[in-house]
């Protein structure tokens, strides 16, 4: 084990200690906070970088784990949203570049209500080749030049709501507070011996995170951004992390198949299933444009005109075509199964369909 490594080791279980004393977070939560904090010592190295959330009720320590955080994590930075414009942020994010910005107060931005601009921000902060900005400084009278920023780096928030965009949901780490009543938690404090030594053993540590193997059965997005964690804790040699993971990973991929079914290309396919199997029994005929809009909007409260909808049909296999003066979906056994299958859209009406033909298929041989 190199040097960088055994100090990473020491460190995790002296941060273990310090969320332990300091707040409700149980052992694998602790265990995320941890290896999340650890990985940002290999940021310069690191193209992308997951957020870290830290939700939960109050008095279960959220602040608390935010200070441990910034003692543990490279270059940390601490802010508030309540008292900072988005012009603030945007410079403090660019002053933080390749270390931790600690966010209290996440869930909205001073004069950012809706809390989409600071989003957008978070989301360009992910990725080291969206997170840059440029403005013009002033070179003399009456000249100026464009100077570029970059502001890419680890994000550690204190939220109570759930991002507005689904996607950078899934670029997100999310550590659960829990509240125990018959203990008292410690306060923070940089000078006890845990947190004191725990700063000194990372001071100045960089290092390149291990390669990884992608468990199977789990999404390619999910693992990417959990893959930055499992890297720390390899470093540790701590392996019953990812054995404690799985299920986690595995759960975040079937959420990641919902959240990809309210995409448009999965409402129009769900609105085609609708369509097909609305009296019970499969029935492949014509399916007008404007009825799936209708069916969308309904089920869905989200607007896809006629003419968006062709094109997304078609993309997903089906043919279309102009009947009796409306556009129709034309849909077919085939078709259906296979949008469904390039799509993993289940559907137990469509399940049962499926071994159905397949049933028929098998007899007839």
């Amino acid at each position: 084990m190199s040097e960088a490594w055994h100090k990473l080791a020491s460190a995790a279980t002296l941060m273990q200690r310090a969320l332990t004393e300091s707040t409700g977070l149980r052992d694998l939560q602790q265990k995320l906070v941890t290896y999340w904090a650890l990985a940002t010592h290999s940021l310069p190295s690191l193209d992308t970088f997951p957020l870290l959330v830290v939700q939960g009720k109050m008095g279960t320590g959220k602040s608390q784990a935010l200070s441990v955080i910034g003692n543990f994590a490279r270059r940390p930075m601490a802010m508030s949203l309540r008292s900072m414009t988005t012009p603030t942020i945007r410079d403090k994010f660019a002053e933080c570049h390749n270390g931790t910005a600690i966010v209290e107060e996440a869930d909205f931005a001073w004069r950012d209500d809706a809390g989409t601009t600071f989003e957008r921000m978070l989301s360009d902060r992910y990725q080291r080749a969206s997170s840059k900005e440029s403005h013009k400084v002033q070179s003399g009278e009456n000249k100026w030049n464009a100077v570029e920023r970059q502001f890419f780096g680890a994000t550690a928030l204190h939220r109570r709501i759930p991002f507005k965009d689904s996607a950078l949901d899934g670029r997100t780490v999310t550590a659960m507070t829990r509240p125990d009543y018959t203990r008292q938690y410690r306060e923070f404090r940089t000078e006890d011996t845990w947190n004191a030594e725990g700063k000194r053993l990372l001071g100045g540590v960089i290092f390149e995170l291990p390669d990884i193997e992608q468990p199977q059965g789990v999404a390619g997005r999910v693992f990417a951004t959990y893959k930055p964690l499992l890297g720390a804790a390899k470093v540790c040699g701590h392996q019953d992390f990812a054995d404690q993971l799985l299920i986690k990973l595995l759960q975040r991929t079937l959420e990641l198949k919902e959240a990809q079914s309210s995409e448009p290309d999965g409402l129009v396919l769900q609105a085609i299933v609708g369509a097909v199997f609305e009296s019970g029994n499969p029935k492949f005929q014509y399916v007008k444009f404007s009825g799936l809009s209708e069916s969308i909007w309904k089920n869905h409260r989200f607007s896809l005109t006629p003419r968006q909808i062709g094109p997304i049909a078609r993309d997903l296999g089906f043919a279309t075509k102009t009947s009796h003066g409306a556009t129709v979906v034309v849909p077919t056994p085939a078709t259906l199964l296979r949008a469904c299958d390039e799509c993993d859209y289940t559907d137990e009406a469509v399940e049962e369909f499926r071994r159905t033909a397949l049933g028929s298929m098998d007899g007839g041989k």
